[in-house]
């Protein structure tokens, strides 16, 4: 073998300066990887310069686990026939990227500055013609032997490797069986064919057992939890199965989504069940807000184990919650919780809202919200709920305005058996005990009737509930987050708010600017509610076009976001299939025509009260400067102790 090494040397001289040569002397299989060499212009007598990356190779080898948990014991007792003769054992991915070594101290000393190492490349581009990258392309076991290896550097090994493939008869990965060419022996190519049989043989035992039990373990489960809209995941969050009510609830594709990650489908939202993955805790018939696609389900999950109790996967079942009653009931968990990055904008009004919500967020004072309708309100509601410290607790809403007056007190405070006729055997909790260890959020509390006005301040006062026809006090530990369009101070004046409950709830009040205040913001909010319309629609985004931007920042906007939102699924209805959102779409005439058609009756409340203007504006004045009463006096044009009553006479902080 020495002398016919002589003979390949004197070729590969020939063959690398250059020169006419006779690869036909050669074992075909190597004059065709010598070929591919040059063509990939691989220098044969360059040295290794391979950097490993220990998190690529760490993630290389998490990729590749089922084919190293197969191949190491064969590895071990691969090892233990050659051990002390001075070669090492050597697996590879299917690009030639090593993965696992173990070998004699001395070849491994000596092989370590040719790269030999996981981590390392060794595909024929990479290395030039050798065991491992050659068996890839020739998809069949190769011997490399001295010489025959294209580069200088690596003509001092003899390798021996065979391609391993999967069940499905993928290539999936080499094993090679390295050392010293004068200590080759007739039996090394041998060994390591025999030793790609076992391991080809684990693979698809493992495959067999593993698609058969979690098949099973699987059905098992689906049998008893299925319904209108099905998804399972593996135990590391990969989508197995889903049906297309699942996808179309999610706004993610049917055809495309199984194989990949549940989180990357949507998009930096936390799906409980992904959460369940993690804490082992099944949950049913919850209550979950999907913001990515504007939709609320009910959902139930459970987890899929093997008989040692290792987790499998998860399996939720889930429904849209179709809104039929007119409580706006909504028990919404926290992971499905917007956000700041939910208020689009940078204006000056929306980056102090941002601010007053962090600050809120550090204590559980009461909140009072006050906005125009449709400022988002109850975006704000959420977001707070979930920047807070119980922000996994429930978050319950309630829209006073929706609730006939007969059933409001029922409906926030429960019932016992037997209250009244009609009620529910057994009784019923109330909106308050539901929301217990979280957050309530009492919407359109100014339009709440005055007989429950009187409980509620008696719940914020003792926090405890009674329900109707009870006599026993429940305990209620939550953050009470209010809102309202009305103007609570003048319902106060005016009798029909109490003037103590709206001191209970003024604790921490918080503004929502209306759209008209904040223009700037609007291209950026326009594109978002864009993206996020067409995607619960099922179609692709699309670009405004020219001018139409300008337009909406011209308009006044009196009905703000909701409003806005109309307009911008209205145009994307009425655009067909044209590459981009026209000013035509969206019909700013016939908003314009509606908004002065609300605004007409109203022409005469334009004259309002000095007292109600002046208080506004010294709010106005008061936030930009962080209650520098100084500067908030200069701005107004009055004194400082001037101000310093005026705050007292309508009860302002000096914060």
């Amino acid at each position: 073998m020495i002398a016919a090494n002589l003979v390949v040397e004197n070729v590969w001289q020939q063959f690398t300066r250059g020169e006419l040569s006779d690869l036909a002397r050669l074992n075909p299989i190597i004059g065709r990887s010598w070929q591919r060499c040059r063509q990939l212009q691989v220098n044969p007598l360059g040295l290794d310069t391979s950097h490993v990356d220990p998190l690529q190779l760490n993630r290389c080898r998490l990729e590749n686990k089922s084919l190293l948990d197969a191949a190491r014991p064969v590895i071990d007792r691969l090892y233990e026939f050659v051990r002390d003769t001075g070669f090492q054992v050597v697996l590879s991915n299917e690009e030639g990227y090593l993965l696992h070594s173990v070998g004699d101290p001395e070849v491994v000393d000596r092989t370590r500055h040719l790269g030999m190492i996981p981590g390392v490349s060794w595909s024929e581009a990479a290395k030039g013609t050798n065991a491992i990258g050659t068996a890839i392309e020739e998809n069949k076991p190769v011997q490399i032997f001295g010489a025959q290896h294209y580069c200088q550097p690596n003509q001092f090994l003899v390798c021996s490797a065979s391609p391993i493939f999967d069940p499905d008869g993928a290539l999936i990965g080499v094993l090679d069986l390295s050392g010293d060419f004068r200590r080759c022996t007739p039996h090394s190519l041998g060994m390591v064919v025999a030793a790609v049989g076992a391991i080809e043989n684990h693979l698809r035992l493992m495959r067999l057992t593993g698609n058969l039990y979690a098949a099973y373990r699987y059905s098992s489960i689906l049998l008893e939890n299925i319904s209108d809209a099905m998804i399972s995941i593996d135990n590391r969050g990969t989508v197995t199965e889903l049906n297309s009510k699942a996808a179309r609830i999610f706004g993610i594709d049917h055809r495309t989504s199984k194989g990949k990650k549940l989180s990357e489908l949507l998009r930096g939202e936390t799906p409980m069940m992904l959460r369940l993955l993690e804490d082992g805790r099944p949950y049913v018939d919850r209550e979950i807000y999907i913001a990515r696609t504007g939709k609320t389900i009910h959902s139930s999950a459970s987890l899929v184990r093997d008989d040692d109790n290792n987790i499998l996967g998860a399996v939720a079942t889930f429904h849209e919650v179709q809104r039929a009653t007119a409580a706006g009931r909504s028990l919404r968990l926290a992971p499905s919780m917007p956000t700041l990055d939910a208020l689009i904008g940078n204006s000056p009004a929306i980056a102090l809202l941002k601010e007053r919500l962090q600050q809120a967020a550090e204590s559980s004072s009461t909140v009072l919200l006050h906005g125009e309708s449709g400022t988002g309100k109850e975006l704000v509601a959420r977001i707070l709920h979930g920047l807070g410290a119980h922000g996994n607790a429930p978050f319950v809403a309630v829209n006073c305005a929706a609730l006939p007056e007969s059933l409001i007190e029922s409906e926030l405070f429960g019932y016992e058996d037997g209250a009244f006729t009609g009620a529910r055997r057994g009784g019923q909790a109330g909106k308050f005990e539901l929301a217990h260890g979280g957050t309530i959020f009492l919407d359109e509390i100014g339009d709440m009737p005055p007989s429950a006005q009187l409980r509620l301040l008696r719940v914020l006062q003792e926090r405890s509930v009674m329900r109707i026809g009870g006599t026993q006090e429940r305990p209620v530990e939550l953050r009470v987050i209010a809102a309202t369009h009305h103007d609570l101070r003048r319902d106060v004046a005016q009798g029909s708010f109490r003037e103590d409950l709206f001191y209970r709830l003024n604790v921490l009040p918080l503004r929502l600017p209306a759209l008209r205040d904040r223009i700037a913001d609007i291209p950026a909010l326009a594109q978002a509610l864009a993206e996020r319309i067409a995607a619960r629609m099922g179609r692709t985004a699309r670009p405004f076009g020219k001018g139409v931007l300008d337009a909406l920042c011209r308009y006044r906007w009196p009905g703000n976001v909701r409003q806005l939102e109309n307009a911008i699924e209205r145009a994307i209805n009425w655009s067909g299939n044209a590459p981009s959102l026209e000013l035509s779409c969206f019909d700013l005439e016939a908003e314009s025509a509606a908004a002065d058609a609300r605004e007409l009756p109203a022409a005469q409340l334009l004259v309002r009260p000095l007292n109600e203007v002046e208080r506004e504006n010294i709010e106005a004045a008061l936030a930009p400067h962080h209650g520098n009463l100084q500067r908030t006096a200069q701005v107004l044009g009055i004194s400082r102790n001037t101000l310093y009553r005026k705050l007292r006479l309508y009860g302002l902080s000096m914060q």
